[in-house]
């Protein structure tokens, strides 16, 4: 990683939960957020580059844990990164498709057509709305299981209140979202820089006594 991405990852710490919580107060505030317009369009802006931003945050946070891990839990880390990658790929092609209704119809009716009509394609539901992005969470929640030192579990705290928060009901994203920014925000600067050393593997020593 270089010192420019080693920055993103850290700014990805603030805006992608930063974003979340813009996105929830424009749907819960904003006359017209939930019809065609203005305030459609620019809720979904902030909802799509907050999902890349915390794409972001989670390769910040699997590359975190795997610096001082060691094999087991570089393993679980990686495989927590791969799920809450692709539930970021499944809620950013949800935002894009979102953004095009939002730009294509000219009234709530139409744009519930063209929703209707994406979400009859066979998988979508699954892939695109009710299962993958699910994985964003579940994959965030488990690096930050993985995650030891100072504040981990504060952390892991936060980010699972602020999940749960969201899950009882959208109207909370701007509390979630403010969680996941009180979870965030201390571990910028845990990101390892470019030249951060890797945990040691242990070596075997030859003539070892064996049991």
């Amino acid at each position: 990683m270089t010192e420019r991405a080693a920055r993103l990852t850290r700014f990805s710490f603030l805006a992608a939960p930063i974003l979340l919580v813009v996105y929830g107060a424009v749907r819960l505030l904003v006359e017209g957020s939930k019809e065609p317009g203005a305030a459609w369009i620019t809720g979904h802006f902030a909802f799509l580059f907050g999902v890349l931003f915390f794409g972001a945050a989670c390769e910040g946070l699997r590359r975190t844990v795997a610096a001082s891990a060691g094999p087991a839990r570089r393993r679980v880390t990686r495989a927590g990164a791969v799920a809450a990658l692709a539930g970021a790929a499944a809620a950013t092609t949800q935002a894009v498709i979102d953004l095009y209704a939002g730009f294509r119809a000219a009234d709530k009716p139409e744009m519930s057509e063209i929703f209707a009509r994406v979400q009859d394609v066979p998988g979508v539901m699954p892939v695109v709305y009710t299962v993958v992005p699910v994985f964003l969470y579940l994959g965030t929640i488990t690096l930050l299981a993985a995650l030891r030192g100072p504040g981990a579990v504060r952390s892991l705290v936060l980010f699972v209140l602020g999940t749960a928060a969201i899950a009882a009901n959208l109207d909370f994203l701007p509390l979630g979202g403010l969680c996941y920014l009180l979870a965030f925000a201390p571990l910028r600067s845990r990101v390892p820089g470019p030249h951060a050393p890797v945990a040691a593997r242990p070596v075997p020593v030859v003539g070892a006594p064996t049991r």
